[in-house]
């Protein structure tokens, strides 16, 4: 890693992950998205008392963390990321 200085807008604290791990937040959405509709899912279970929200809701998740991940792989930001 190499040790740049910040600019005088970018605090110090602020760590950028390296374009390596790109394909580690492919997962991290996709899981992200599994838990959050599961979750979804067993709430509308429990409020509905069926049992089949929670599997139906399960794959939609990992489809919407999947299509996030490819979109902020897209409209990433083409500045670095530093802000004005």
């Amino acid at each position: 890693m190499t040790s740049k200085k910040p600019d005088g807008n970018e605090p110090e604290h602020v760590v950028v992950p390296p374009k390596s791990q790109g394909d580690k937040l492919d997962y991290t959405y996709i899981i992200g998205g599994i838990l959050l509709w599961g979750l979804i899912g067993w709430g509308l279970d429990n409020l509905l008392d069926t049992g089949w929200i929670l599997f139906a809701a399960l794959p939609v998740g990992a489809v919407c963390g999947y299509f996030l991940a490819r979109h902020h792989q897209r409209h990433g930001r083409l500045d670095g990321g530093k802000q004005q």
